[in-house]
This record gives structure tokens, C-alpha cells and sequence, in this order.
């Protein structure tokens, strides 16, 4: 089943998909989870990581990319860059444990390739990641229980249980793309579009701190309510949030880095008032701009200088 053009999951409304912000455990290639649905992240959602997600027990429909269809125990699909999905059961009140989710930054796994050729796997598999992979048959169960065995067990036996569920993945006889090419070609030229209008923001703000969001949104041709929700659904924060980091960082580099006086740093760093940029930077870094200024100082005197060379 595909969606219709009116479809709130269409192509041309790929905007209001929720950026799933997804932090990796330390020392852990991966992330691995069980979740009960419903769930406050189970939306309409996209991240830069792939995702396999398998469902053991329940029945719902299956959202991927422009694809609905009904998923059934046993469900287990690949998900690959940006690919926004959801699974929905209706009408349930509560499935303890309905999803296992395992996510991973395939792109930085791939760039290991040379020094780890087992990881060669996933640049097969990224072709068809685009469009999201259903595994079929009983391979997918298969599949499912070594996910289910994964979620026990950390460290170097889940890598390398990890790289099994890869390759069995790739090697199943039986499996599908979900997304249309169309959908893909589409929502990728407007991810792109956004993604590269939020990458110029970015660059904006940390050259000059003090913009102001209307002029960033402007300059990188989006109205300010647009440009604010495409900046926190790619940023995982909220556009003063961000900037606030960005003009507490310039104060710091200028606290650190030079005799300035203070009151000229919170307004060199984009602050309106003292007393905002005494709050904020406290909130940031813990320490008052005075107190950081001496604290740099200090490490600066206990750094040994590196030794002359000299030359005949």
C-alpha cells in the first residue's frame, strides 16, 4: 500500500517528521533497546543513523517512508539514513516490550572499512537501506532472536553478534524494499535542501554570534517559524539554545585569550546585557566570566613550554 498525496506522511509533508535524537553508549558501536508502545519517541520520526527494528509479538501497520502496510509478529525491518517510520498498533492501551530497536552511525562504521573489512557489510546493504528492508520468512524470526540475544549481552561478544545480525540480514533470501524509488528521490532532494540551509545557519551564527533568528532565516531563505522548527528537528535543540552555546563559547575563547574587559566581551559575544550574560555563562560553564578568566589563567602558567629546537 502507498501513501496518497494528501497523506500527512507524504512526500511533500516530510517537514513534520520528528528528528529522533539518538546518543550512542560510551566504549559501544551501537545502541540497543527494548520499548513498550505506546512510547513518547514511537512518531513520525527520522535520524542520520540506521535503525533495525524488530517486533516479535504484536501487529500494527508498518509507516516507511511513502509504505504502509501491516506488519505481523515476527516483523523486522532495516531502516537507513534519514528514513522516516513509525509502527503503529491501534487501539492498544499498553505492549510492554513491543519493540527492539537497534541503531547505529553506519556511515562512521563504514569509514572503518580498511581496518576492519567485516565491516564492509554494511556498504552492501546501503543501497537498499535507502528505500528500508523487510526481511521475510522464517529468516526474519531467526533474525529477531539473535537481536533479542544481542540485548543481553554487551561488550566484544555483541560486536561480534552484531555483525552477525548484519551479514544475516544481507544474506536472507527473502526480503523487500519498502519505500518507492520516487519517494526517495524526492524527500531526498528536500532533506538536502534542509539540511543545507541549517548547515548555513550554523556557519552564520558562529562567525557572528550576535544574529539575530529572523536575519539567520532570512539569509538562508526560510520564514523565521519554518526555519525554527527545521533548526531544532536537525539540531536537537532549540535555536536559543544553540545559540546561547555559541556566544558562551566565543566568551570563553575571549575570556581566555585575551585582556578584554568583561563588559566588552558579553557584547563581542552577542549578549544584549551583563547580567544575561552573567547568568547564561554560569548556567554553561559553572564558573562566573571572572572566575573562568582565572581559572585559564592558572592552567595557562602550568603548561610547560615545549622545549627550543635549534639548528646549526
Amino acid at each position: 500500500m502507498r501513501i496518497s498525496s494528501d497523506f500527512p506522511h507524504s512526500v511533500s509533508d516530510t517537514y513534520t517528521a520528528t528528528r529522533e535524537q539518538i546518543i550512542l553508549p560510551d566504549n559501544m558501536s551501537y545502541l540497543i533497546r527494548r520499548d513498550d508502545y505506546p512510547n513518547p519517541i514511537c512518531i513520525w520520526n527520522y535520524h542520520p543513523e540506521w535503525e533495525i527494528h524488530y517486533i516479535s509479538d504484536a501487529a500494527g501497520f508498518a509507516y516507511v517512508g511513502d509504505y504502509v502496510g501491516p506488519f505481523k509478529p515476527g516483523h523486522l525491518v532495516l531502516t537507513g539514513t534519514n528514513l522516516p517510520h513509525n509502527w503503529i498498533t491501534p487501539g492498544a492501551p499498553n505492549l510492554p516490550g513491543r519493540d527492539l530497536v537497534l541503531q547505529f552511525d553506519a556511515d562512521t562504521l563504514m569509514q572503518a572499512r580498511a581496518i576492519c573489512p567485516e565491516l564492509d557489510v554494511l556498504h552492501r546493504l546501503k543501497p537498499m537501506s535507502r528505500r528500508g528492508i523487510e526481511i521475510l520468512g522464517p529468516e526474519a524470526i531467526d533474525i529477531g532472536e539473535m537481536i533479542v540475544e544481542l540485548n543481553d549481552h554487551k561488550g566484544a561478544v555483541g560486536l561480534g553478534l552484531f555483525l552477525e545480525i548484519l551479514n544475516a540480514i544481507e544474506a536472507a533470501p527473502r526480503k523487500r524494499a519498502l519505500a518507492t524509488e520516487h519517494f526517495i528521490s524526492l524527500y531526498g532532494e528536500l532533506s538536502d535542501k534542509r539540511h543545507r540551509r541549517i548547515d548555513q545557519a550554523i556557519q552564520i551564527l558562529q562567525s557572528r554570534p550576535d544574529t539575530q533568528m529572523q536575519e539567520v532565516a532570512e539569509t538562508v531563505g526560510l520564514d523565521p517559524s519554518a526555519f525554527s522548527r527545521a533548526f531544532r528537528r536537525l539540531t536537537g535543540m532549540t535555536f536559543s539554545t544553540y545559540i546561547r552555546s555559541v556566544r558562551v563559547w566565543r566568551a570563553r575563547t575571549l575570556l581566555a585569550e585575551t585582556e578584554m574587559p568583561i563588559t566588552d566581551i558579553c557584547f563581542e559575544a552577542g549578549f544584549n546585557n551583563l547580567s544575561n550574560f552573567n547568568r547564561y555563562f554560569r548556567m554553561e560553564t559553572g564558573l562566573t566570566p571572572r572566575d573562568y578568566r582565572t581559572a585559564s589563567r592558572i592552567r595557562n602558567k602550568s603548561i610547560v613550554p615545549a622545549p627550543e629546537i635549534r639548528t646549526r
